[in-house]
């Protein structure tokens, strides 16, 4: 049996400036609905936490492997489907009638290989973002890397930047693509190069403070405060880790 991820929503602490603006996004667009994709790892789950603690969508379907346990305020907006990343027929069913679309897909290549790192972080991320695309999702925003760059001669970098390009190629009316730096959070799971960056983090972010790493809840709160931005015309935008430093900073 599946083991459940539990999602805390009462330990979010919102500031007055993310209500306000969830209120006014809110009043701005009704039976508008997010879908979360990778909704169980550390920054799909601060998504998910955020989106339902802001009350500002009128739904929101996290499509998983593993059941979420969430308690917190909205817990009634929240709905659970499974997915198949290779059923597109299926996900252009179940995606549908959604107007924002969260992706937080990833593994690594000490996990699952690097035909599996490849499968997961580019094929699967493609499939449903092409899936959102064809039900005519309004917004698309996506968590990707720092570094990410399709012409890099490296693995994880260049399939990022393939990913950024062609996500920013469909032709959703907006495009966000947040590209977070070392991700700062309490794994379940060890990963040994982490550990080890983050025994010296303390003296790489005194010498580089907005380039180094960002919390998990960081990256949650900026992805779900940028959608409450209004756009006039069709953008495809790149948030970088300074930007969503700055944004939170900025937030009171």
């Amino acid at each position: 049996m599946a083991s459940v991820v539990k999602i805390l929503g009462d330990s979010i602490a919102l500031s007055g400036a993310f209500r306000r603006a969830a209120e006014d996004f809110s009043s701005r667009n009704a039976h508008k609905s997010a879908l979360v994709l990778g909704a169980t790892g550390e920054v799909g789950r601060e998504v998910v936490g955020h989106l339902l603690a802001s009350g500002a969508f009128e739904k929101v379907t996290v499509f998983v492997r593993r059941p979420i346990e969430y308690t917190g305020p909205n817990a009634d907006k929240l709905e659970q489907k499974a997915i198949d990343f290779e059923d597109t027929a299926t996900m252009e069913r179940d995606f549908a009638g959604h107007t924002h679309a969260f992706s937080c897909l990833g593994t690594t290549r000490g996990k699952s290989g690097a035909d599996g790192f490849y499968k997961i972080d580019h094929d699967y991320t493609m499939n449903a973002a092409k899936a959102c695309k064809s039900v005519q999702v309004e917004h698309y925003s996506i968590c990707s890397s720092a570094g990410a760059n399709k012409d890099s001669f490296f693995l994880y970098p260049k399939t990022k930047g393939q990913v950024d390009h062609e996500v920013s190629a469909l032709g959703f009316p907006r495009v966000s693509v947040f590209r977070p730096a070392m991700l700062e959070c309490d794994r379940g799971e060890g990963r040994w190069a982490e550990r080890l960056v983050t025994a010296v983090l303390p003296v790489l972010k005194a010498v580089a403070p907005k380039s180094v790493a960002v919390k998990t809840s960081t990256v949650g709160w900026a992805m779900v405060n940028n959608a409450f931005v209004e756009v006039e015309t069709p953008v495809a935008e790149i948030i970088s880790n300074a930007d969503m430093l700055d944004a939170f900073a900025n937030s009171k």
